[in-house]
């Protein structure tokens, strides 16, 4: 073998004329000095459509008479045509698989040799009848490039090979290994490109991989005809050891072909590939693994790795991907729309790490008149090259694919896999947003019907709405192979339903859930940087979300929150890591999960969505969390709510996930909250794990204790734990959750102007000594500090703004407490008393969401402040409405920052709260959900009551005259 890897020339071919002017023999003068393997883009940014490549190479050795010249090519993405020494040579259609070419006829085997390949990256308008969205290409766009969608990339993006083999030869060696019999079946396909038949014998054996010793052979005498032929062999393996989890044992088998013809001159080939013994299914709605059952612990990679690295920097970020996960709990990894590299799935063999695999054609392939085409050549050459190894026990057809012709095609697409893989799980389409639970979801090894296996598929089941409920988008009613990604921070709601996903039906595979974080665009752009690679489209996108986080890291002076605005982001991955241990409660305690696949393995598509980053570091504290998560045998701790008063009810919950660790039988068990001065709560219990029936499992998930909890006791952190006290070390058992004495919120004797504020918050108000009178536009004024809420319609007139506003100019201060205050007709910021008046949004927090930051600032004290915003502590005060486009307030208390978010640019930026001056009074901007949640939740309380002093310091000692241009000013912001 020759390696043809390493430097050649590119050039791009705009106007696609290369062909008719024949580039195929010679260099371009404009070609430039190119990596191999590589992408075009490389050198060529934002170039997307025809491309040449050309290498000049001489052969290591001559062939014989009875040999030929190949050419291998592991990829080109997408469509590669081949000249050697301007004679063509062939050509192959797809970007994830190889193709072998012979040279045989154009070769000068004395001599130099230049080799060129014509390339076309489809772009979204058609060249040569190929258009982007109509060919396999994952999520990869030109025009609309962002976080969460792929680059539109091209190129010979897998190693090139040169060599020299016998005319006759094996091709293909299939192998099949039967867990029950212990035989492995062979299938030999044997090409013969004389033009007469050969006589010869084929010998097969098998040894364990890791060594030499013979354990079986078979001999097959036949006549090699021309053309392509296949012959079959058995392999009887006595008492095969099983390809397992934490056993990934495997068997090498090699096949010799020894022939002759007329003449007697000899053909030799060898070929071998390893295998193992495993069997996985899908049996009564859970995964068995060689007739254990398993929780699927997966997580999902788009294979993306930073562009303008070398092939040896790839290699070793996909064994790092691989070797993170085995070591952090997960037991498969998806490649999501896209096939694994082959190097991942020799070391997911090797680690004992199970694949699932999609062709690119699964995700956003549009309809075409070659829909079928492209769709059937994706998956035969994805099943034809992958299918011997062991740990690839998924194909996957479709990911987020909707009713319609291409869901159609793949549903039809099951025969065409079982003729080429009979021996694997099959699954239809993930997340199921077609709709139609008449058609199942899984099809086992051997099976060439879609069987109806997980949620409400049946047959003759009626269609499901294909429309999302809003609080839980992507999970569509019943769906057996569920997507889910609903608002952040979770509800109690959302909590409750996850818990109950399936309870009503068969078992549930949740193969798209997770909360990431946001992306660190700083030091991911500085390592491209350390890398010499900043001019690609990946860094500069990267580049750009920096630099404007480090311009409104300023212009909303922010300096005194961190040191610098990347521990911002560092922050977020590291309370990134508690969220998704929620997660892991969620899913593990709720026994009809039969897995769970974990949105995503790294921050990849330039967003946060992974448990380590782009350039493959882990981050903060997340994997003491996925150790937990994983764990087969572990707690699950609720507490209702994670921030509450002291006095009130607390609702705790311990429900234990048991992945058949513990036998049947009943184990002592003692739940405490602990607090600032000592346990505060004790409680023993049993953990009990029934008998299963004859022929079934137990539950993966047993209820262990729920209980309302009330205690005294002084603000502080507190924590509720959970042992077991003999027969098993369940992980985690820790859960942190925040107690607020009310003696200690503030007592204002400060009065108030009220205006479209609820009347129970008035009276909460004058609980805690604030003086409340209601806004009234004629009569005579009050002077002082004023809130707003949603004021009705019919008092919100110009007359009663315009009255407000000469009031805050003569020295009160307002506080709007929600942006709904400034909604005029269809108009969100129609009374914002600004003449820049921007916009006022909600802003989608979901996988992908912003965080909120918060400064050391008087509307802050008493509350943790100075950093992002703790998700358990605020709860549901976090708020989802940003400002945004107005001029920069005069302080600034909290903003709002999301980097690596699926969006153009994939940055957004906004106002939490702030003030402005307006004449010699102040108001105050506010989007913390406070009015919502009073006498609900403490920290809404105590910003209330902050809101209020902090406003009444800004107020004058008493009502300034106004400006004699003050009608200007009402004009300027729409009061007139």
């Amino acid at each position: 073998m020759q390696t043809l890897d390493g430097p050649w020339k590119l050039a791009i071919d705009p106007l696609n004329h290369g062909r008719k002017e024949h580039w195929f023999t010679a260099v371009q003068a404009a070609a430039l000095d190119a990596r191999v393997p590589g992408v075009i883009q490389q050198l060529f940014p934002d170039y997307h459509g025809v491309a040449w490549y050309w290498t000049t190479f001489r052969a290591h050795r001559t062939a014989s008479a009875n040999e030929r010249y190949l050419l291998r090519c592991g990829a080109v993405d997408y469509l590669a045509d081949v000249w050697l020494n301007g004679v063509p040579v062939g050509g192959h259609e797809g970007g994830d698989t190889p193709f072998t070419l012979d040279l045989t006829a154009a070769i000068h085997p004395g001599g130099d040799n230049l080799l060129a390949v014509r390339v076309l990256n489809p772009t979204h308008e058609p060249i040569d009848g190929l258009a982007l969205d109509e060919t396999p290409h994952r999520n990869k766009t030109i025009r609309n490039y962002q976080p969460g969608r792929g680059y539109n990339y091209g190129g010979i993006i897998a190693p090139v090979e040169f060599v020299v083999v016998s005319a006759v030869r094996i091709i293909d060696l299939f192998l099949q290994p039967d867990v029950a019999t212990g035989h492995i079946h062979i299938t030999l396909t044997i090409r013969n490109d004389r033009e007469v038949a050969v006589t010869g014998r084929l010998v097969a054996t098998a040894e364990p991989a890791s060594s030499g010793d013979l354990l079986a052979s078979a001999m097959l005498d036949a006549t090699f005809a021309p053309g392509d032929t296949t012959y079959t062999l058995t392999l009887a393996i006595n008492s095969p050891r099983l390809w397992e989890l934490h056993d990934p044992y495997l068997y090498r088998v090699t096949a010799n072909l020894d022939a002759r013809d007329a003449n007697g001159d000899p053909f030799t080939h060898r070929h071998t590939a390893r295998c193992g013994f495993r069997d996985f299914r899908v049996v009564d709605g859970f995964f068995r693994l060689n007739d254990r059952r398993i929780f699927l612990r997966s997580t999902h990679t788009g294979n993306h790795f930073p562009m303008g690295m070398d092939r040896a920097h790839e290699l070793d970020f996909m064994r790092r991907d691989l070797v993170y996960a085995k070591a952090s709990g997960f037991n498969m990894v998806r490649f999501i729309c896209g096939m694994a590299l082959a190097e991942q799935l020799d070391f997911c063999d090797e680690l004992g790490l199970m694949v699932y695999e999609e062709s690119q054609t699964s995700w956003l392939l549009a309809d075409s008149p070659r829909l079928a085409e492209h769709f059937d050549r994706a998956t035969r050459e994805m099943v034809l090259r992958d299918r011997n190894h062991p740990s690839l026990t998924i194909w996957g057809l479709l990911n987020e694919t909707r009713d319609g012709p291409v869901f159609r095609h793949a549903v039809a697409t099951l025969p065409l896999v079982r003729s080429l893989d009979d021996t694997r799980l099959v699954l239809l389409s993930s997340g199921r947003w077609d709709a139609q639970p008449a058609i199942g979801s899984v099809a086992n090894p051997g099976s060439a019907e879609w069987e109806h296996r997980w949620g409400s598929e049946r047959l003759g089941a009626e269609p499901v709405s294909s429309t999302w409920d809003p609080l839980h988008p992507a999970y569509l009613d019943g769906a057996g192979d569920a997507h889910l990604y609903p608002q952040v921070p979770h509800t109690p709601e959302t909590s409750a339903f996850i818990r109950a996903i399936g309870h009503d039906t068969k078992p549930v595979f949740l193969s798209e859930y997770g909360i990431g974080s946001l992306f660190n665009a700083i030091r991911e752009y500085r390592m491209f940087e350390q890398h010499s690679s900043v001019s690609n489209p990946e860094a500069t996108l990267i580049g750009s979300m920096a630099e404007r986080l480090a311009a409104d890291w300023e212009r909303f002076g922010m300096d005194g929150v961190y040191a610098f605005p990347e521990d911002m982001l560092l922050a977020s991955q590291r309370l990134h890591a508690r969220q998704r241990l929620l997660g892991f409660d969620l899913i593990r305690s709720n026994p009809r999960f039969c897995g769970y696949n974990l949105t995503g393995m790294l921050d990849h598509a330039i967003t946060g969505e992974g448990v380590w980053t782009f350039w493959r570091e882990w981050k903060p504290q997340i994997v003491d969390t996925l150790t937990d998560g994983w764990a087969p045998l572990r707690w699950c701790l609720f507490c209702n709510p994670l921030h509450g008063y002291a006095g009130r009810t607390f609702t705790v919950e311990a429900v234990l996930a048991n992945e058949d660790v513990l036998k049947p039988g009943d184990y002592p068990a003692r739940l405490r909250i602990i607090g600032p001065q000592g346990v505060v709560w004790d409680k023993p219990s049993t953990v009990h794990i029934p008998q299963p029936a004859a022929g079934q499992d137990g539950p993966l998930a047993v209820p262990v204790l729920r209980a309302d909890v009330s205690f005294s006791g002084p603000s502080g952190t507190y924590e509720l734990a959970a042992t077991l006290e003999c027969g098993g070390a369940p992980a985690g058992g820790r859960l942190q959750f925040h107690v607020t004495d009310a003696t200690t919120l503030l007592h204002l004797h400060q009065p108030v102007t009220l205006w479209g504020i609820e009347p129970h918050i008035a009276h909460w108000l004058e609980a805690q000594g604030v003086a409340c009178q209601q806004f009234d536009a004629e009569a005579e004024a009050h002077h002082g500090v004023i809130l707003v809420g949603e004021p009705e319609a019919q008092s919100a007139n110009v007359d009663a703004w315009s009255t407000l506003a000469r009031r805050i100019a003569r020295g009160s201060a307002a506080v709007f407490l929600t942006p709904a205050a400034f909604r005029r007709g269809d108009d969100p910021v129609g009374w914002l008393p600004l003449a820049n008046k921007g916009r006022c949004y909600a802003f989608n927090d979901w996988l992908y969401h912003k965080e909120c930051v918060s400064k050391a600032h008087p509307i802050f004290a008493g509350l943790p402040s100075a950093g992002v915003m703790d998700w358990d502590y605020y709860g549901p005060v976090i708020p989802h409405a940003l400002f945004d486009g107005q001029d920069t307030p005069d302080d600034v208390a909290a903003a709002a920052f999301a980097v690596g978010y699926s969006q153009p640019g994939g940055y957004a930026s906004g106002i939490l709260a702030g003030s402005y001056h307006f004449g010699a009074g102040r108001f105050f901007l506010n989007t913390l959900r406070i009015l919502e949640h009073i006498d609900q939740h403490p920290a809404a309380d105590r910003l209330l009551l902050n809101l209020i002093s902090t406003a009444s310091q800004a107020t004058s000692a008493s009502p300034i005259l106004l400006p004699p241009d003050f009608d200007t000013w009402l004009a300027n912001i729409g009061f007139l």
